[in-house]
């Protein structure tokens, strides 16, 4: 049974109940006789009828106990009621004029149907008498359908002044609970209603206030709402006029989580017509959690579906509206807060058709003062300001749904990690168009943007569920503006002897990313002209850097080995300077594929008189955690003395050669076979066992081999200003590891060389200076300075034997030649001279405390360099 013949039932049986028991006064006065002829008639109304009991007095005063009435044939309806009290009289023309009638107890139950029906329902209200009162007290109404119900309990109604033709005037107030499969709620509700008429269409206006305890509606979920609004009745249309809506909570659940906003206030005007199904909600407004307000309006129909709505969002607050949906962000973001105001531009219209919706639509969404930070504070961002304009049209039968969109961003500041760029005055904008789909979901997209007037961009983009391909073009991109407005701050910040750096060169570049859930891949092509690097604090000058480089990466997944035939790329230069050190122009060819990095040929670079030329370079598995590298380095006829002149004012004879092979990465350690063979204080210096780690970290640590012999010690000391010595030594340096910029562990050997004869003497500040470093103390200069030792100003030694140790940040000195219980580091000739004895050889300091020995020799040396001669 549809809503329309729950009126006309209800009518059919107040007038059956009138007419039956006004026409059978005399004779029905029991129930047993009510319930026999109602019995009788079954047959033709369809309807079953029994009442408890029934008495009929004069004129027309009757009063039923225990009445119910339901249909035969099908699930209509079923009405009962505990009492009624009929008053009525019959005037000159047999016309009723009913005075009062009192239901108490009454129960309504209707089972609705989906059939349509144009019968005006209230057309048989018009055959009933006039009724001056109708009083309802506790009744039910319950409608049902197949999976639904919706219970009107504890209903008090009145009628007052009921009039067919006029219509008359209700009050009433009830209980309500609904309860469908996906809808659930209960409150009370309490209406007034002034009838000017009830046929063919009702006409009158009123009051409705509506009370929700809970209520709720799929995920969503309502606590404590009021409705307070005017009504009007005009003809088909249900008006209500002046609307206030006030919700004490509203939440929606996603999983386990759940938003909740608190404290939503609403004011609308709204029209409804019953006949075509059209509405028009002339204004809505509406505010709440302190996030913002919205103001809109809509038109359009319920069946078929179709609407045409303008919504306006302002005042949007950033902070609230993320704290509220906090519980739907990811877990890693839930302790970052934002910032910021906010305005939403809403225009749609649309239609449903053929089962589904056609619609279009505009945004305008407008961010200022936007702010994020991240709970360390490592990320963070201020002054934010964008805009992005949409539109957006549905998909269609045959057609893909359309958009475009315009975004554009200015100023602001970008902190992340260690990152952090100030992009006052900078603009980017984004301008795409596309295509759409939602079932299955895909997109396809193409546009420009502009990144701070760098250069050219253009890019595609095509999303799928199953892979997505992005492309990216850029031409004649400006790496002096680039290099400005995304790096500058961020090297100034870090690196400040790189404050002055500066870089130029023209860019273009080829990028396509092909994302999957198996693979995440990108391939192109890298062009820069014209590039050069300054930075005339460091004395860095490269010029001319030419850069052609095809190139495919594999991000995340297996990795393909390299295609046979990989197309091979160069980089070039015209000149490098640092400081005294000039490359003249370079030519390398290099390939990039399949994360592998290779130089095909060998390089060969001429550098300080001599050559260096690096064979076999290859990196495998680039961006992965076990990238590895394999290199070999020869060197050959490479001046020492114009290496160390880049560092230090140290004249400094020799040569460097050697071979280095393999030079191995694995597992963040280099490491390197092979030798290297200085031919410097006339004898040689051997390298092997190098090796080296976090190489542009502070935490980076250098380890070495050293073997040396027939080293000149007068060459040695005439660099060195410690004190002149002559003689030949040799010995070794083991194990020797450097991190955090020093020395952390070696064993140092050093002993006479005789592998020719040569003076062995020893000047009287080279004593003086070895007895600081071995014993922190001057003592023996009271030795030097006494007797005849004064008038001499070296001493002859026969032989030379110090170990030096350092580990675990203990450092100790140890003489080799050991004599009469003694241990020597410096023993006299048979004739004349001075033994340097270890006076303590069990002694051991910090390595702290032997810099500061070292400290001190060189501070004397330099006051004394410092003293004004004569």
């Amino acid at each position: 049974m549809n809503k329309k013949k729950i009126a006309l039932r209800i009518a059919v049986v107040f007038a059956v109940l009138l007419a039956v028991l006004a026409g059978l006064a005399a004779l029905l006065q029991s129930a047993r006789a009510v319930n026999t002829i109602a019995g009788w008639m079954e047959p033709l109304t369809g309807l079953s009828m029994h009442v408890d009991d029934i008495s009929i007095h004069p004129p027309l005063n009757i009063r039923v106990n225990g009445l119910r009435v339901q249909t035969l044939r099908d699930r209509g309806y079923d009405l009962s009621l505990d009492r009624a009290e009929i008053h009525a009289a019959a005037s000159a023309g047999l016309n009723i004029q009913v005075e009062k009638i009192l239901l108490t107890g009454p129960k309504f139950t209707f089972f609705l149907k989906k059939e349509k029906s144009d019968t005006d329902p209230f057309a048989v209200l018009r055959k009933l008498p006039p009724v001056r009162l109708l009083e309802m007290k506790d009744g039910e109404l319950e409608l049902k359908t197949e999976s639904s119900a919706y219970v009107l309990p504890g209903m008090d109604l009145t009628i007052r002044d009921f009039n067919p033709e006029g219509g008359g005037r209700l009050y009433g107030k009830s209980r309500f609970d609904v309860r469908t499969s996906d809808m659930a709620g209960r409150g009370s509700l309490g209406v007034s209603l002034d009838l000017s008429r009830l046929s063919p269409r009702p006409s009158g206006a009123g009051s409705l206030q509506l009370s929700l305890e809970s209520g709720s509606f799929g995920q969503l979920k309502i606590t404590e709402g009021k409705l307070d609004t005017q009504l009007g009745l005009s003809a088909d249309v249900l008006r209500f006029d002046g609307a206030s809506a006030v919700i004490r909570n509203f939440s929606r659940s996603n999983g386990s989580e759940r938003i909740s906003i608190q404290d939503i206030k609403t004011k609308f005007n709204l029209s409804y017509n019953q006949k075509t199904s059209g509405f028009s909600l002339t204004s809505f407004e509406a505010s709440g959690a302190d996030a913002g307000s919205l103001k809109g309006q809509a038109t359009g129909t319920v069946k078929p579906g179709s609407w045409n709505a303008t919504l306006r969002a302002f005042n949007l607050n950033l902070s609230r509206i993320f704290s509220l949906v906090n519980p739907l962000l990811p877990e890693d973001y839930r302790d970052w807060t934002f910032q910021g105001k906010g305005t939403v531009d809403l225009e749609t219209e649309g239609r449903c058709a053929d089962g589904s919706a056609v619609w279009k639509a505009a945004a305008v969404i407008d961010l200022s003062e936007g702010a994020f930070a991240s709970a360390d504070h490592t990320k963070a961002g201020e002054r934010i300001t964008g805009r992005m304009e949409m539109k957006l049209g549905s998909p269609e039968k045959k057609r893909k749904g359309r958009f475009t969109a315009k975004m554009t961003g200015k100023d602001g500041e970008i902190l992340w990690g260690q990152y952090y760029q100030d992009f006052k005055g900078q603009r980017l904008a984004v301008d795409s168009q596309g295509f759409f789909e939602t079932k299955p979901f895909s997109l396809n997209s193409s546009g420009t943007f502009d990144l701070f007037q760098t250069g050219s961009y253009a890019f595609t983009a095509d999303l799928s569920r199953r892979r997505t391909i992005f492309s990216l073009t850029a031409q004649g991109v400006t790496c002096l503006r680039l290099f400005g407005a995304l790096l500058q701050n961020y090297v100034t910040q870090n690196y400040p002897n790189l404050q002055d750096l500066s870089i130029e060169g023209t860019l273009d570049l080829k990028l396509t990313a092909s994302l999957s859930p198996d693979q995440k891949v990108i391939e192109g092509d890298l062009s820069l002209q014209d590039g050069a690097a300054l930075s005339p604090s460091n004395g860095l000058a490269l010029s001319g850097l030419t850069i052609r480089l095809p190139y495919d990466l594999v991000l995340s997944g297996r990795t393909p080995a390299p295609p046979a035939g990989s197309r091979r790329g160069f980089m070039a230069f015209k000149e490098l300077q640092k400081g005294r050190l000039t490359i003249g122009e370079l030519h390398v060819p290099v390939v990039l594929s399949g994360n592998r990095f290779l130089l095909p040929e060998p390089v060969v670079v001429s550098l300080f008189g001599g050559e260096l030329v690096i064979h076999g370079l290859r990196v495998d598995h680039l961006l992965f955690p076990d990238m590895n590298v394999e290199a070999s380095l020869s060197i050959s006829r490479l001046n020492l003395g114009e290496v160390i002149a880049l560092a230090a004012p140290i004249a400094l004879e020799g040569d460097l050669n050697g071979d280095l092979s393999p030079i191995l990465f694995r597992e963040g350690k280099w490491t390197a076979g092979g030798s290297l063979v200085a031919r410097v204080f006339g004898g040689r210096i051997t390298i092997d066992h190098l090796s080296a780690g976090r190489i542009f970290s502070p935490s980076r640590f250098f380890g070495a081999d050293v073997a040396f012999d027939a080293i000149d010690l007068e060459e040695v000391t005439s660099n060195i200003k410690i004190g002149r010595m002559t003689g030949l030594i040799q010995g070794s340096l083991k194990n020797f590891t450097m991190e955090y910029g020093q020395p952390s562990r070696f064993d140092l050997v050093i002993t006479s060389d005789r592998s020719r004869k040569v003076p062995q003497a020893i000047s009287v500040d080279a004593i003086k200076n070895l007895s600081i470093i071995s014993t922190g103390s001057e003592t023996i200069s009271d030795i030097l300075n006494s007797g005849l030792n004064r008038f001499f100003s070296q001493y002859p030694y026969s032989e030379i034997g110090i170990r030096c140790t350092l580990s675990d940040d203990l450092f100790s000195l140890r003489g080799l030649i050991r004599e009469g219980g003694k241990e020597y580091l410096i023993r006299r000739s048979t004739f004349r001279g001075i033994d340097m004895v270890n006076q303590n050889p069990d002694n051991s300091i910090s390595f702290k405390d032997m810099s500061e020995r070292m400290g001190r020799l060189f501070q004397q040396r330099q006051q004394s360099k410092d003293v004004p001669s004569g």
